[in-house]
């Protein structure tokens, strides 16, 4: 027996509302949704845009690092649902970005009252950590031109398609270089030799070449 909705809406147009405890904004271009350290009240859907996550050390010389680029369709700020009280990462409006807020108690609610709704957040928390184990795997393993050369294909998401039928990326090398923890001008190096060696090319944005990426990937 189907067990019936009790919020009378779809999981999509939930996100995708304003309403009690959800708000719908807007944000520039480096516009921070929130910073590390403040309290964790509230869960972020990405209507459309992008959005990145970094972390910042406060030893000794500070460092930053990318944790992930989110784009529409993805959650952040969902550790607020467990144990965590204050924001362990900053997330930044990469573009302009449509985003939805939803509060902690609001969001636990629908959790609660909608068997459709959890399926599908806990099926995008699932490929999250399938998605972090394979990021982590790739900074123990793989040398910092592969983990570029990594990042290009598995961001395919984050891209547009030209006229000629290629993908448009959309990553500034400077956001690429922290998200493969290595410096912009290495980042810049390694691009140069991917475009002599046909991997990508620059016709009007940066087109991938992903059978040629592949196969270099593979060895």
């Amino acid at each position: 027996m189907a067990v019936k909705r009790k919020s009378g809406l779809t999981p999509t147009v939930f996100l995708k509302q304003a309403g009690p405890g959800r708000s719908i904004r807007v944000y520039r271009d480096k516009e921070v949704a929130y910073l590390q350290g403040s309290p964790a009240k509230a869960v972020f859907y990405i209507q459309s845009g992008m959005v990145k996550l970094t972390v910042a050390s406060n030893r000794g010389r500070k460092k930053k690092a990318v944790l992930a680029v989110l784009q529409a369709g993805d959650f952040f700020g969902e550790g607020c649902l467990g144990s965590e009280r204050r924001r362990m990462s900053t997330a930044t409006s990469i573009g302009p970005s449509t985003i939805t807020r939803v509060e902690k108690a609001v969001f636990r609610g629908e959790l609660d009252r909608d068997p459709e709704f959890a399926a599908m957040f806990t099926e995008y928390l699932l490929s999250e950590i399938a998605r972090l184990k394979a990021d982590l795997a790739d900074h123990f393993f793989n040398f910092s031109e592969r983990r570029l050369a990594r990042i290009l294909l598995t961001h395919r998401g984050f891209t547009q398609t030209s006229k000629t039928g290629s993908s448009l990326l959309h990553l500034s090398q400077t956001t690429l270089a922290e998200m493969v923890g290595t410096t912009r001008g290495r980042v810049s190096r390694f691009m140069n030799e991917f475009r002599g060696k046909g991997y990508i090319r620059y016709n009007g944005g940066l087109e991938i070449d992903s059978e040629r990426l592949t196969a270099f990937l593979e060895g």
